[in-house]
């Protein structure tokens, strides 16, 4: 009896690699039937095996302190990014890119054209005349200027200006990513501060532009780096509108509107539609001007609200829990009991505020 490596062979199906203990003196010898059980045996087995590397299940690893680690959500930005490159629909043309040096002086007349147009000041400084509005920019600013926008260019009197600049076109799906503000064209432009990694990646474009007609392993790598250009363009805009609506008071408005509605369900995605801006943006605005999640600050001005209504003995917990907008008795106690380590009897009972 001998172990050996080879190829089973047996009528025209061959498994490669199979490693089995054979006599081959008295193979010739088995029934025609074991035979044929021992190679459907080994078939499904080697299916099985190739199913399994190919399609691995990653199960949770564990902790230094024997826990299972949690299954890292989704990221929605990725998820999006990488179903533009699988639609259709989705297209991208890039116009120019190129580094540019005006001289003192210089001025581009107004024009307006339907690509999106990115200028980053590499020196100098300069103004730019968007839909009437002029903004002075400096090195080390950016100018992005949404498509069919009246736009003019002056340089300054004194000295030249360089700039990096970027006029590309995208063809999109019917339905919008909610997360990539690059497509909103909500705004005429956009401008950005010390974005200096915004300009090495748009140098990085620049290289893969200039050798995409080499391989496909070119081609691609302008595709993803374009898609790491709509990412970065999209956290800039977000961070300038959260700035800007603050200001404006947009997020004093949302506050506004979740106070008076404590007895309803507040759902972010309408609120946020009322506002014009998206679910994304808004969460994102309470968690960086507020501190807390949509859901938190909800809860806790229910709670406060449930202590000052429980100071009343006429309403019962039931006509309570109502009133401060939780569905049921059973979670208006289970929360209120989150956040302050007592129930609502126990609340009402001490005589706490």
């Amino acid at each position: 009896m001998s172990r050996k490596k080879c190829s089973l062979i047996f009528k025209d199906v061959i498994i490669p690699n199979c490693t089995m203990k054979l006599n081959f003196r008295s193979v010739s010898l088995m029934k025609r039937e074991m035979l044929h059980v021992i190679v459907k045996t080994a078939i499904a087995g080697l299916s099985k095996r190739r199913y399994d590397e190919e399609n691995p299940v990653h199960e949770p690893s564990l902790c230094s302190g024997g826990k299972r680690k949690e299954r890292q959500t989704v990221n929605p930005v990725e998820k999006d990014l990488t179903g533009l490159l699988t639609d259709r629909s989705y297209d991208v043309g890039i116009e120019t890119i190129r580094k540019i040096r005006f001289p003192a002086n210089y001025r581009f007349d107004s024009h307006a054209h339907p690509q999106v147009e990115i200028n980053y000041i590499n020196s100098g400084c300069c103004m730019m005349e968007v839909e009437d509005v002029i903004v002075p920019l400096k090195r080390g600013s950016c100018m992005v200027v949404n498509p069919c926008k009246k736009h003019l260019f002056m340089v300054d009197v004194s000295k030249s200006c360089s700039i990096t600049q970027l006029i590309y076109q995208v063809s999109l799906p019917g339905k919008i990513p909610e997360t990539l503000a690059c497509f909103r064209y909500d705004r005429p432009f956009y401008v950005f501060q010390d974005c200096e990694e915004l300009c090495g990646l748009l140098e990085t474009i620049g290289r893969y532009y200039k050798k995409r007609q080499e391989d496909d392993f070119r081609k691609a790598q302008l595709d993803f780096s374009m898609l790491q250009l709509y990412a970065m363009l999209s956290r800039y805009m977000e961070k300038e509108r959260l700035q800007a609506d603050i200001r404006q008071g947009k997020l004093g408005e949302a506050l506004e509107r979740i106070r008076s509605r404590l007895e309803e369900d507040i759902n972010i995605e309408e609120l946020a539609k009322e506002l014009g801006v998206s679910s994304r943006y808004l969460r994102k605005a309470f968690e960086e001007r507020i501190g807390i999640s949509c859901s938190h600050y909800i809860a806790m001005l229910r709670i406060a609200r449930a202590k000052e209504l429980l100071g009343d003995w006429e309403k019962g917990i039931t006509q309570v829990a109502a009133l401060t907008g939780f569905n049921s008795p059973q979670y208006f106690c289970r929360m209120f009991k989150k956040y302050t380590g007592m129930t609502p009897v126990e609340f009402r009972n001490t005589g706490k505020e």
